[in-house]
């Protein structure tokens, strides 16, 4: 009897560890948001016609602050407990003039510095659909925990126009990333 109970308890005891760790795994996304700087945006007075191929536009690098040593704090977690740090996604979202779209953009790429990384681009988009008021990125799926660490990364974004925005036009950038660590680990 003793040679039976005795390993159903070390599985039980197992399993519970197992699913105790399971239970402690930390998926988040963590979300960032900036305005691309309309005073960039193509206009007829410096554009009076567009080439075919339309008009590329880098627009200033943006710095954004990770905030990661709060998350891994908030998360109870550490640098050499996170799995991953990986780009959920990217979105732009015309968020003025009301009722505008984004048919004006026709392509854009987004890429990711620090003081100490590359830069390296992280999600792009070619042939963005007419009559969209937010456009998802496709991502490159790049390892990004290194970007992440850091203090302060810095965004650069890079748009094909292939006609004149409308007056007051806004869009915001949503940065997604996702974490995946296990404080048990």
């Amino acid at each position: 009897m003793r040679k039976v109970i005795f390993p159903l308890f070390a599985l039980v005891i197992i399993m519970a560890c197992s699913k105790t760790k399971q239970l402690t795994q930390v998926e988040v996304d963590i979300p960032y948001t900036q305005t691309l700087d309309a005073s960039k945006f193509p206009d007829s007075a410096t554009f009076p016609f567009f080439p075919p191929q339309g008009i590329t536009i880098d627009f200033p690098t943006l710095p954004l602050n990770t905030n990661s040593q709060q998350y891994l704090q908030q998360y109870n977690t550490t640098v050499n407990k996170i799995n991953s740090v990986t780009l959920s996604s990217v979105v732009l979202q015309m968020t003025a003039p009301a009722g505008k779209n984004l048919n004006f953009l026709k392509s854009v790429s987004f890429y990711l510095a620090s003081d100490t990384l590359p830069s390296i681009r992280v999600a792009h988009k070619i042939n963005i659909p007419k009559g969209s008021t937010t456009v998802s990125l496709d991502d490159t799926s790049a390892d990004l925990k290194p970007y992440f660490l850091e203090n302060t990364i810095y965004v650069h974004v890079t748009a094909t126009f292939d006609s004149i925005p409308p007056r007051g036009t806004s869009i915001n950038t949503i940065t997604t990333f996702h974490l995946s660590a296990n404080p048990l680990n």
